[in-house]
């Protein structure tokens, strides 16, 4: 019996080695594969891995020289835009060095047709001639000439009006000169109108006191005129103290006087009567007017006396 059991533990212990034996073949095999395909992706990365140093190498060279292009260019430009900022100041300070010139050279013939030169010779004048010639004589001579007036006004049109130099701006500074521009027009405009309208009422007023001398010449009474005090004063009360004081008709604001009848502003500004009419004393003086527009009161006895 006991002979038995170790042949049959002997049967299944070489079993059992035979089994290890072919599972460890087996494992050797897969083993094997797997690290024989291991070590070909490996050789693959590996090449990736030269690829992309090379490749990581050629672009750092391009890029240093791509930046030393990009550097001498930029210099280059640098030196460009230096030459022509100072050849464009240069010939600014020429052009404000010409501008200067010709406003002296302006300015000087300006001061000569202002004072010219006198003349070298007097020419006498007798004594029986007019003072009414040496009057004229001597307003000619305080005027100006024609070629005088048009050289001061090119002198004065050339100090005040700027040239436009534009040259060198970029959008900013020519929206900038734009505004600037535009607020001077503005500014020149209102000026122009103010002086216009000033003008207009000067003409008007300078009219109105035309008329009046007129009418006071007409009248006689050129001692009495004055500017703006012929209306203000009433020549009855100044010369009779106990006069009333002159009543108005019309608006002293409005410029054309009223044309209406003495009958018609009376009925207009007291309004008919309704009432009976009140006894009215007699007159003991008749009142008449002269050419001067002055009363003249005579009595009973046909005397008159002012």
């Amino acid at each position: 019996m006991a002979d038995e059991a170790s042949e049959g533990e002997l049967a299944l212990k070489k079993r059992r080695e035979q089994n290890v034996e072919a599972l460890s073949i087996a494992l050797d095999e897969a083993d094997m594969e797997l690290l024989e395909q291991n070590e070909v992706e490996r050789g693959q990365l590996g090449e990736e891995i030269d690829q992309l140093k090379e490749r990581s190498e050629r672009r750092k060279k391009e890029r240093e020289q791509e930046e030393k292009r990009l550097a001498a260019e930029r210099q280059a430009e640098d030196a460009r835009r230096k030459a022509d900022e100072e050849e464009r100041k240069r010939k600014k300070e020429e052009e404000e060095q010409k501008r200067y010139h010709a406003r002296q050279q302006k300015a000087a013939e300006f001061e000569k047709w202002k004072n010219p030169p006198k003349a070298n010779f007097v020419i006498s004048k007798r004594e029986h001639e007019g003072g009414e010639e040496g009057e004229a004589e001597a307003e000619g001579a305080g005027k100006k000439s024609k070629e005088q007036l048009e050289a001061e006004k090119r002198a004065i049109l050339a100090q005040r009006i700027k040239p436009l130099d534009t040259e060198g701006f970029d959008v900013t500074r020519l929206i900038e000169k734009i505004k600037e521009l535009h607020t001077l027009i503005h500014r020149l405009e209102g000026e122009k109108y103010d002086l216009e309208h000033r003008y207009k009422v000067t003409q008007v007023q300078l009219t109105e006191l035309a008329e009046r001398a007129r009418q006071s010449t007409k009248a006689g009474d050129v001692r009495r005129i004055q500017s703006g005090a012929d209306d203000s004063v009433d020549r009855i009360q100044t010369r009779f103290a106990g006069a009333p004081s002159k009543v108005e008709m019309y608006s002293k604001y409005e410029r054309q006087k009223d044309k209406r009848s003495y009958d018609e502003r009376h009925v207009l500004y007291t309004g008919p009567q309704y009432a009976l009419p009140v006894e009215r004393i007699a007159a003991t003086r008749i009142v008449q007017w002269n050419e001067e527009g002055l009363p003249i009161y005579a009595g009973e006895g046909g005397e008159g006396h002012e």
